[in-house]
């Protein structure tokens, strides 16, 4: 286990010199909730890699990512999540934690897994939860998004707008509904998409190519409504919450 610790610990070190600028001072409990899904191939290679981004929904441990970024790690690498002990730029020590199971909706490109500490079980003190908001994102609205990229452990903050609100289909089928100018790169699926009000409207989970490269598209909270209550994610009642129907989940992990 010591081994594990010293690698995690180098990397945050130095990832701390590579942080470009520090998260804005409008949502600190939605950026501290933001944390990097790490791939751990095998204990004889000490490959450890960022393979995405998850967001701690409650204090159970509850997190949400997306669902390709548990598809893809299935079957090439054993996901753990590192929570920090503070606020991720004054963390002084990081808690790993393992991923229990995980519910997935191909549809929506969404997962709703359970996290549990990987060696003591009070690090549960140290998790916090975002915010998370259940109302659709406005074009225009100002945003940001906070993710996990490379071999760092420094959370990536980038700013923008919501360019627009409609059901976007890709070409594997998944739908997203809204869009942003915030341009994502690989970690960053699953990132919060934060508000100025510090609440998570939904998460990225596509970057843009070609033409649209600069923009990323994502899933909203409120249009995943219907998953996340059977999932057993607590959400706020609303006189919508039987408006939209989504199906059950397309497959489990």
């Amino acid at each position: 286990m010591l081994w594990r610790h010293a690698i995690f610990a180098a990397v945050f070190c130095l990832s701390r010199w590579a942080q470009a600028a520090p998260p804005p001072d409008s949502a600190p409990t939605a950026l501290r909730a933001a944390v990097p899904l790490l791939c751990t191939e095998n204990i004889a290679s000490f490959r450890t890699f960022v393979r995405g981004t998850g967001l701690i929904a409650d204090s159970g441990g509850t997190l949400l990512t997306a669902a390709h970024v548990i598809l893809q790690a299935h079957s090439n690498c054993t996901l753990s999540v590192m929570i920090p002990d503070g606020e991720w730029i004054h963390a002084g020590h990081l808690r790993r934690f393992l991923l229990a199971h995980c519910h997935i909706n191909e549809l929506l490109d969404l997962a709703v897994c359970r996290i549990q500490p990987a060696d003591d079980p009070r690090d549960l003190g140290y998790i916090r939860a975002a915010p998370l908001r259940f109302h659709h994102a406005t074009p225009g609205e100002p945003v940001s998004v906070t993710g996990f990229t490379g071999w760092v452990l420094a959370p990536l903050t980038r700013a923008g707008r919501i360019t627009g609100q409609e059901d976007y289909r890709r070409q594997d089928g998944c739908r997203c509904n809204f869009a942003t100018n915030i341009l994502a790169v690989e970690g960053m699926s699953g990132s919060p998409v934060i508000s100025p009000q510090g609440e998570v409207l939904g998460i990225i989970t596509q970057a843009g190519k070609g033409r649209f490269r600069g923009t990323s598209f994502g899933v909203s909270f409120e249009d995943a409504r219907s998953f996340l209550i059977a999932e057993g994610v607590v959400v706020p009642s609303s006189p919508h919450e039987m408006s939209s129907p989504l199906p059950p989940p397309a497959s489990r992990h």
